[in-house]
């Protein structure tokens, strides 16, 4: 159905201007699909994939709604509904005119010209929630809609490129847009409201207590509003239409092809922990001491912090692993990052790991749990290098000598380091998960690849002073997110360790339980 044939046919009287913008162009000549997609449809296109993100039967879902005191549903339902206004800024005239098109369907407008650095489109949405001079959304939302909760909601979806947006230097947001603008994303915001019918529990939220807990939740959910974005903008699966349907006609779309991007990856495969036996059916020899005793320990599904010392050569690797793979068996987490001190380290470690982690987890249908090697140089190791390029349905081998032990890795987790840690089981340098807590670009995407994950960090007592300032931060956060850490040393002085250890007893004391 032709743009002619659409105005025919809507049984309304009027096309709704959102639909003169458009969201992504430019796609790939090999792709099938218009020239470009619709601002409207992008928008939910991104939404539907958050849907599934947090599913309400979801573990991360149910975690983070229990520590917010609502529903899954209700976390769901308000979270979805931001995510479709991710990309509010786009409504701007100066992003609009990024693109030039012949077919006069979309709305253009004389304005300053886009600036990427300082004033990109995730800023720009702002505009929308702050305009003084001719309104702003909230004109479009119930007279009852409570701002505190849904902006600090739409700050975890505005940053979805990584980051929170700017707030400086000063910006004349009237320079980048005029007045047509906030009327498209207002009639958005108001259909896309109708569309979802979002369940925000406003009365949940009256207190600073409640904000606080939404404010520690906030990296979490940044980070999903990033992989949100980077899944629901892949053309692969999301074909561009710019040919305007009732918003209604396309979420049965967006769902659709939602699902099978997101089934894609391992984003929602359901893996399977394998029954722990012992070291000696493990590894094929007796444990020593330290192993018996990460054999034997007590675990609970609370965070845990274990911290294994002892000399060099007495198999604290092979006791980490064990360990690790208790803690999986118990519930009390979902994968396992393994850090060491440096890159050719964690090479020889992706072997090891590579070689027994299939082991210890199996997914279903001929598809089995990524391994992904997480350093600068990684591309330069062989094995890697081939794992890297299965896909998410076939085993691969290796190399030609190596045709028993497969490690899959799929390939939508393996194109970027600031992925790998979303995958199940991850194995690279100690510095890629201590960059979850420097302010860097896609922090809050790093944090959610270690969400319920063990770290097992090797060679802790080789940190300097300014690194282990950053690891007691690391821990401090990943016991908020529920995730365990296991610490091997061959020496720790006596100061550093009661050092770590109070770290994680305050973590604990100061977390309300979940």
């Amino acid at each position: 159905m032709d743009f002619e044939e659409y105005v025919r046919v809507m049984s309304t009287t009027e096309i709704a201007s959102y639909y003169r913008y458009w969201g992504k162009a430019k796609r790939d000549i090999k792709r099938s699909g218009d020239n470009y997609h619709l601002l409207a449809y992008h928008s939910l296109d991104v939404a539907a994939v958050g849907m599934l993100l947090l599913a309400e039967e979801g573990e991360i879902t149910k975690d983070i709604a229990s520590y917010l005191e609502i529903t899954p549903k209700q976390l769901q339902s308000m979270f979805v509904f931001t995510l479709a206004l991710h990309d509010l800024g786009k409504f701007t005239s100066a992003f609009q005119n990024l693109y030039s098109n012949d077919d006069g369907h979309l709305f253009r407008a004389l304005c300053t010209p886009y600036e990427g650095r300082d004033f990109r489109h995730d800023r720009l949405g702002e505009y929308f929630l702050t305009e003084p001079y001719e309104g702003n959304i909230y004109d479009a939302l119930p007279a009852e809609f409570d701002s505190s909760l849904f902006e600090k909601l739409m700050e975890c979806t505005l940053g979805h490129h990584g980051q929170p947006i700017k707030h400086s230097p000063p910006i004349n947001y009237q320079e980048y847009a005029v007045p047509e603008n906030l009327t498209a994303a207002l009639a958005f915001v108001q259909d896309a409201y109708s569309l979802l019918q979002p369940d925000f529990p406003f009365e949940k939220f009256k207190s600073r207590e409640s904000i606080k807990r939404l404010e520690l939740t906030s990296w979490t959910l940044a980070g999903l509003a990033v992989l949100a974005d980077w899944v629901g903008s892949d053309n692969t699966y999301f074909e561009y239409v710019s040919t305007p349907m009732p918003l209604a006609d396309y979420w049965k779309l967006a769902k659709a092809r939602a699902f099978i991007a997101v089934s894609s990856t391992d984003l929602l495969l359901n893996q399977q922990v394998n029954p722990y036996t012992s070291i000696k059916n493990t590894f094929g020899f007796d444990p020593t001491p330290l192993q018996h005793w990460a054999e034997t320990v007590q675990i609970d599904t609370s965070p845990q912090l274990f911290i294994l010392e002892d000399v060099t050569g007495s198999g604290k690797t092979e006791a980490a692993l064990a360990l690790t793979h208790r803690l999986l068996e118990a519930g009390a987490a979902d994968g396992f990052y393994f850090g060491l001190p440096t890159m050719a380290t964690s090479n020889a470690m992706f072997r090891r790991v590579s070689d027994h982690y299939l082991q210890m987890l199996s997914g279903h249908d001929g598809r089995k749990p990524s391994i992904v090697l997480a350093h600068g140089a990684r591309d330069m190791d062989d094995r890697f290098r081939e794992a890297k390029l299965a896909s998410g349905s076939q085993d691969s081998d290796y190399s030609s000598s190596d045709n028993t032990a497969t490690a899959q890795c799929n390939q939508w987790l393996g194109d970027s380091r600031k992925k790998a840690l979303l995958a199940p089981v991850g194995v690279g340098t100690i510095d890629q998960a201590l960059m979850a807590v420097l302010a860097r670009r896609h922090q809050s995407l790093r944090l959610l690849g270690l969400y319920r994950k063990v770290l097992i960090f090797d060679e802790v007592h080789a940190a300097d002073d300014f690194m282990f300032e950053i690891l007691e931060g690391l821990l401090t956060l990943h016991h908020q997110q529920g995730g365990s850490a296991i610490l091997l040393t061959a020496t720790l002085s006596k100061i550093q360790r009661q050092r770590l250890s109070d770290i994680w007893l305050k973590a604990g004391q100061a977390e309300p339980k979940r």
